[in-house]
């Protein structure tokens, strides 16, 4: 049997869904939004951060986001942290479904143990 491929939209609704099985998959939560980008180890608190993201996502005053208004803002945020799009998206797309592979949300005390200044890392 071969298995289906994994599309921006599908997984949209996938994590739209996360840990909460009553909703219908048409919006998503910036929570929800976060944890899918955490998974897809594109939100790692270096490059960008939740602050960075719910900056942006409140540019739409909403609490939650359609399909086309969270695409809207995943080009914003692209384009304000100079993020290659076509990458991101390949690699939320490739992820796997919501809670397959563990998702760390470090404390705020766990970034001064691992405390680099932005000179000495590599981008």
């Amino acid at each position: 049997m071969d298995e289906e491929q994994a599309t921006l939209d599908g997984q949209f609704i996938e994590f739209s869904k996360f840990m909460d099985k009553e909703r219908d998959g048409t919006t998503i939560t910036l929570w929800r939004s976060d944890f899918w980008m955490r998974q897809s180890k594109i939100l790692e608190d270096r490059k960008l951060t939740m602050t960075e993201t719910g900056i942006l996502w409140f540019k739409y005053w909403k609490t939650e986001l359609t399909f086309d208004e969270w695409h809207e803002y995943l080009t914003d945020l692209c384009q304000t942290k100079k993020l290659d799009q076509e990458a991101i998206e390949l690699v939320m797309t490739n992820c796997g479904i919501p809670g397959v592979s563990p998702v760390n949300i470090p404390q705020f005390r766990d970034f001064f143990d691992t405390f680099k200044p932005r000179s000495k890392m590599m981008f």
